[in-house]
Order: structure tokens, then C-alpha cells, then sequence
């Protein structure tokens, strides 16, 4: 059996050199715009893609970037069904 034991308890699982949220934002660009552009491209792509949420991740979770989305991306993206849409910004009570 083959165990890998982390070196600390906070340390994200890793696929190659990326966490997971990091290949998928490396590797959706990059496999559309090779089906449909150009390998240069998706391949810019993704490492622009990879750069971006490095940055955005840096000095903390994706809390901040979820905030974001929540706010600025439309209410049906979650599906959030305990929380109030985004949109609707008088509530009562």
C-alpha cells in the first residue's frame, strides 16, 4: 500500500505541482482553447489562469474569492438555498 504522510497538518493535497482548485484553472483553459484556438493559447491561458488565482489566493483562503462571486456573479451560479439571493438587497425585518 502506498501512503504518502504529510510533512505538516495543514498542507493541501497536491496533484503534480498544483492543488486542486490550481488544475483546474490550469487545465479547462487549456483543453478548450486547444480544441479550439491554438495550444500557445490555451496554454498562455492557463498559465494566466494559474497566475490570477495564485494572486488571488495569496494571503489567504478562497473565502475572499467566493465573496466576490457571490456579490458579483448572478444569484442561480450557487444555488445557495439558505442564504439570500445577491441581488435582493432590502430584506425584511
Amino acid at each position: 500500500m502506498n501512503t504518502r504522510i504529510l510533512q505538516y497538518l495543514d498542507e493541501p493535497e497536491r496533484y503534480f505541482i498544483f492543488t486542486p482548485d490550481e488544475l483546474v484553472a490550469v487545465v479547462a483553459p487549456l483543453a478548450v482553447l486547444t480544441l479550439t484556438v491554438n495550444f500557445v493559447v490555451g496554454l498562455a491561458a492557463g498559465a494566466g489562469a494559474f497566475w490570477l488565482l495564485r494572486r488571488l489566493k495569496k494571503g489567504g483562503s478562497l473565502s475572499k474569492l467566493m465573496w466576490a462571486a457571490y456579490w458579483l456573479l448572478p444569484s442561480r451560479t450557487f444555488g445557495l438555498k439558505k442564504t439570500p439571493p445577491s441581488d435582493q438587497r432590502l430584506l425584511v425585518g
